[in-house]
């Protein structure tokens, strides 16, 4: 019985080495991080595309309303082109340059 139960821990200690030595020679702990890291861009990546996904999202309700909206369209090319209506009149208004800046004149003592 003895002898039996030093063969199977013996054996279990020869399994364990063997799993530890194959765990050691595959790189385990560096694949494993790997993985950790590779998990954490694919993450970062998903982010971008639902930012991506909302952008694109604004991007298309805003050509819809430019599509059927003629005000919208209007604003639009008026804003880009500077473009103005025949019956409108134009104010463009300017601040006025800064005066020079002169020396003050010297200050005359009276005679005395």
């Amino acid at each position: 019985m003895k002898r039996g139960l030093v063969t199977f821990l013996l054996a279990c200690a020869i399994a364990a080495a063997l799993g530890a030595l194959f765990l050691r020679q595959r790189g385990l702990r560096e694949r494993t991080d790997s993985l950790h890291q590779n998990r954490e861009a694919i993450e970062r990546v998903r982010g971008e595309v639902h930012d991506l996904n909302l952008r694109l999202e604004q991007t298309r309700e805003r050509v819809r309303r430019l599509e059927t909206d003629p005000v919208e369209a209007e604003a639009a090319v008026r804003g880009i082109r500077r473009f103005m209506r025949e019956d409108e009149k134009v104010y463009r208004v300017e601040e006025p340059p800064p005066p020079p800046e002169t020396p003050p004149a010297p200050v005359e003592s009276p005679p005395d």
